[in-house]
């Protein structure tokens, strides 16, 4: 990739665009930029690249996937919006089609593009493709004893999408019998994640007013990456709107490398070869089918962020769009029963219990742990990043993409959500001078952020946590088994990024202090989901003043 900022596309737009990219359950580790297995040179150079700024203290909202996903779109944890776990239905005909998101209509990033310029970002200039997991399509699930919850009713006007997780090859190979020929299952020999059991149809679905439930699907066969059917996609999308010559929004959420990660044989073979992956260490048995189906999908995915890359640049966008890349939490298979893994100090990015690395970082998907949501964090922006390309370890999560949009656009709210919790900032002061920017020393003051699993009501088999600068309070995580993780213990990441020495008794107050923040933090939580959102759940949840919240948190 060229480091040259200059466009030589036809179009220069005068307004933003904004794209997010994310990938799935790839850990803080796994690119080559963080000493990675899998090379990936498209992400690692864009990385370099002037206007890009690495950011290697970004979080993911959420430690598993709907969470995330719902981050992303309001700037708030996903608590507050209702979203306690993730979807489960492959096809929404085989399940009822429930899931409640934002049932009060949160204001979404869709909605602030389309609030700010509504005629520049009209028609189909809002686009939503890959994967979803934050409810149903049809437009009528109400019908089906569901909710409607689709990228269309939650500010996108177009997409092309699945409706939770699919596969990386050969995605709908299993919708019709003529197709079945076509699948490749991997390491894993036979179907994988359908649900409910046996139900193995996924497939893209788009918006079509005139079709049943208002949707319709693919009536051709996915191709063996499907990481390109969605740079393709991208592509077509950015084609049209630069020939309006018009801004757009877009989020572009990758399958890969959600289980089932599959690869092409030839992208194991070059992996295997050292052509795109680095060799075993010497004295370390030749890589597992299992890892070179993992390390051969993230080289699949570098290339499929390549090509989005180079569309933006040639259709003329590229200087004036405010690019991320993301995954939606660290690396699957947990490692209990302190969630260490083994070889964790010796050969981190080669975990016995799975592919994926976390680094130096403990924990892994679903731990409050760092692995589970500390990931890799990209974010390029020419037309405000000035002076090459950065890295910064200052805090940034999904839940900033929101209000930095706003700040860009100079758009707020509407009038009822004004006073609505934010969880999210903008990092458009940290873009505009990344190289002495620290949050420190803006008038918000030093970051914190609250992190949990799952289901509001708090269990210590779950855990949550608490983050408050370099500080880190921790009460139990999914990978912890044993009473030495299950009770509150205190990090400090800035000397101890992989949380290796409980600080608790050493510092009580400070613990004391981190235990009160995430109680009012936790607090303003159950608030929002029974004043603002409305949750179905909210009834079961105590709100601010309740003793039994605090006797259960400490």
């Amino acid at each position: 990739m060229s480091s040259s900022n200059s466009n030589y596309g036809t179009y220069s737009p005068a307004l933003p665009s904004f794209l997010f990219l994310l990938a799935d359950d790839i850990g803080w580790g796994d690119f080559s930029y963080n000493n990675g297995t899998a090379l990936t040179p498209n992400i690692d150079a864009w990385a370099k690249r002037d206007g890009s700024v690495l950011l290697q203290d970004f979080h993911s909202g959420g430690t598993v996937c709907s969470p995330t996903r719902a981050t992303i779109l309001t700037g708030r944890h996903h608590f507050r919006d209702c979203v306690d776990f993730v979807y489960g239905c492959s096809d929404m005909s085989q399940c009822v089609p429930n899931f409640e998101f934002a049932p009060s209509k949160t204001f979404t990033v869709g909605d602030a593009v389309r609030t700010a310029f509504p005629e520049e970002y009209d028609g189909n200039g809002v686009f939503f493709a890959g994967k979803w997991h934050l409810g149903s399509f049809f437009n009528d699930s109400e019908a089906y004893g569901g909710t409607t919850s689709s990228p269309l009713t939650h500010g996108f006007n177009k997409m092309n999408a699945t409706i939770e997780v699919a596969p990386t090859a050969t995605l709908n190979c299993q919708c019709k019998a003529e197709w079945k020929k076509h699948c490749k299952f991997g390491h894993y020999h036979e179907p994988n994640h359908c649900f409910p059991e046996g139900e193995c149809c996924f497939n893209y679905w788009w918006d079509d007013p005139m079709a049943p439930h208002g949707v319709t699907n693919l009536t051709w066969p996915t191709p063996l990456d499907d990481s390109l059917y969605l740079a393709d996609a991208f592509s077509r999308f950015l084609e049209e709107r630069s020939s309006s010559e018009k801004p757009f929004l877009a989020q572009i959420s990758f399958h890969h490398c959600h289980i089932p990660f599959i690869a092409s044989e030839k992208a194991k073979r070059d992996c295997a070869a050292g052509k795109t992956c680095r060799l075993p260490e010497k004295g370390e048995p030749p890589y597992t089918d299992q890892e070179l189906d993992y390390y051969a999908c993230l080289t699949e995915l570098d290339n499929a962020v390549g090509i989005i890359l180079r569309a933006v640049q040639e259709y003329g966008y590229y200087n004036n769009t405010m690019i991320w890349f993301a995954t939606d939490n660290g690396p699957e298979h947990n490692c209990p029963p302190l969630g260490l893994c083994q070889k964790a100090d010796t050969l981190p990015h080669r975990p016995v219990e799975g592919p994926g690395s976390s680094g130096p970082l403990r924990g892994r998907k679903r731990d409050i742990y760092e692995g589970g949501h500390r990931v890799p964090g990209v974010v390029s922006y020419p037309s405000e990043v000035r002076g090459g390309n950065h890295i910064t370890w200052e805090t940034v999560t999904t839940m900033d993409f929101l209000p930095t949009v706003m700040e860009i656009l100079k758009v707020e709210r509407p009038e009822n959500q004004r006073t609505w919790a934010m969880d999210g900032r903008s990092i458009l002061p940290l873009l505009r001078n990344p190289a002495n920017f620290t949050w420190k020393e803006t008038t918000e003051g030093v970051r914190s952020l609250g992190i949990a699993y799952r289901h509001h009501d708090r269990k210590v088999a779950d855990g949550w946590g608490f983050r408050f600068g370099p500080w880190k309070y921790v009460h139990g995580s999914m990978s912890c088994t044993v009473a030495e993780c299950q009770r509150p213990q205190l990090y400090n990441l800035e000397d101890d990024l992989g949380e290796r020495h409980d600080l608790s008794a050493k510092h009580p107050y400070i613990l004391a202090n981190m235990t009160t923040q995430f109680n009012q933090w936790f607090h303003s939580v159950s608030k929002s989901r029974h004043e603002e959102s409305k949750c179905r759940l909210a009834d079961l949840l105590q709100l601010p003043g309740s003793s039994r919240t605090d006797r259960e948190i400490n």
